[in-house]
């Protein structure tokens, strides 16, 4: 009589426990497969509009230089990822 007892006065505890650790491992799974996936990022300029772009003065060498860069480096990265 005495188990009893304890046990339906621990029973909301244990629920409540194993609701937690259910709902921590989803949050958990959900955190992990946002970190594990590459971010989806499309270029929106070709190496062709950011000439068009230094050449109309629009953006100074250095900042044509690091975008293109940027560029070069996305690419090479999508294609080596594939392999």
């Amino acid at each position: 009589m005495l188990l009893a007892v304890g046990f339906y006065t621990l029973l909301p505890a244990i629920i409540l426990l194993l609701a937690f650790t259910i709902v921590g491992g989803v949050i958990i799974f959900i955190i992990r497969r946002k970190l594990i996936e590459p971010p989806s990022t499309t270029i929106t300029f070709t190496l062709s509009d950011l000439r068009k772009l230094q050449d109309q003065g629009d953006i100074s060498t250095e900042e044509y230089d690091r975008a293109k860069e940027s560029i070069i480096q996305s690419v090479k990265k999508t294609t080596t990822d594939s392999h």
